[in-house]
Formats: C-alpha cells, structure tokens, sequence
C-alpha cells in the first residue's frame, strides 16, 4: 500500500444539510487506482468516477466522511464497501468522483 490518505470523520450537519468535519484527520495507507466509470448513483443521476481506493483492513469510513489525497483534493466519496474473503473482511473499497 503505497499511498496515503486522510480520513476526516463527519461529526454534525447543519440546517441547510452541510456537513461538517472532525478537525483532525486520521492518516490511512492505501492504494489509488485511477478510473473513467460511468456509475449510476442510488438517485439515478449518472457520474463519472476519477478512481478507486483500496485500503486493506476495515478503516472507519462512510459515505458521509472526507477524504484527502495525497495532491491536497477533496473528492465526493460515491460507494463504500467491505470486501470479504473466507475468514471475514479483508480489505475495503472507495470509489471517488
């Protein structure tokens, strides 16, 4: 895992539904792998994802936290899932946009 990014937890939303964040990010090891995938979202709105990240184990993290790249950009997280192996989860997958 040679990349690192950083996971900032969501702590409230406001009236108008703007989230906001814990002030400390928790750092993550990972691995990025760039994409050009047309999802469709659970609204039915088509987006198209700029990649992947991989990170091994089970990192807190939902579709409502921010994550940082390692270039400074803060993507829109679009899915988060744990992926399982035969002994339980193994590792967990974001697609960004």
């Amino acid at each position: 895992m040679p990349t690192t990014v950083t996971i900032f937890a969501k702590t409230a939303t406001d009236a108008y539904g703007k989230f906001t964040f814990s002030g400390t990010g928790t750092a993550v090891r990972c691995r990025l792998q760039p994409s050009n995938d047309v999802v469709t979202t659970m609204d039915n709105r088509e987006i198209v994802t700029r990649g992947t990240i991989i990170f091994y184990g089970t990192p807190t993290i939902t579709n409502d936290s921010k994550i940082q790249l390692p270039d400074g950009t803060v993507p829109l997280i679009v899915s988060v899932m744990v992926r399982n192996d035969d002994t339980g989860a193994h590792h967990t997958t974001v697609t960004y946009a």
